[in-house]
């Protein structure tokens, strides 16, 4: 039996193979806006390419993770619905994001780069770039108005 893999739209992107039962929520073909990499997809679903979407249980237990390593804030939804499909599926997640890729190690999901190397698991927090005070979220101080940005912890 094949192992499964969810991917993001660098797959398709990319000519790179992957061995596989691949699987990709529906917000992925949106994302593609080339010829080529919308070929790509087409290609692949005529070869057993499953699209879904992930069930709400799933999304919301890739919130809690992304909301514990400080990715959230630069995950965006299709990012939340591959690692909830890898989640609820049992797969690997096909990425070269590196806040998906890190959400997906914090939650115990094996990664796959695709062209970059291997991220390492981090966790963030996040600090206001003038007076230094630390914040759950980016924004601006309530101290002394300057930008908060994300810094590893």
């Amino acid at each position: 039996m094949k192992r499964k893999i969810v991917t993001d739209s660098t797959f398709f992107f990319t000519d790179l193979p992957l061995d596989g039962d691949l699987i990709v929520p529906s917000a992925v073909f949106e994302e593609l806006k080339d010829l080529n990499s919308k070929m790509r997809f087409e290609k692949y679903r005529e070869s057993g390419l499953i699209v879904t979407g992930p069930d709400r249980k799933s999304v919301e237990e890739v919130k809690k993770a992304a909301t514990k390593s400080g990715d959230i804030s630069v995950l965006s939804a299709t990012d939340i619905d591959v690692a909830a499909l890898a989640y609820e599926t049992g797969a690997a997640v096909a990425t070269d994001d590196f806040a998906l890729s890190n959400t997906a190690q914090h939650m115990g999901i094996e990664v796959i780069p695709l062209q970059q190397r291997a991220a390492k698991k981090k966790k963030w927090r996040y600090r206001c770039t003038g007076c230094g005070r630390y914040y759950s979220e980016p924004g601006i101080c309530e101290v002394c108005g300057l930008e908060i940005k994300r810094k590893v912890k």
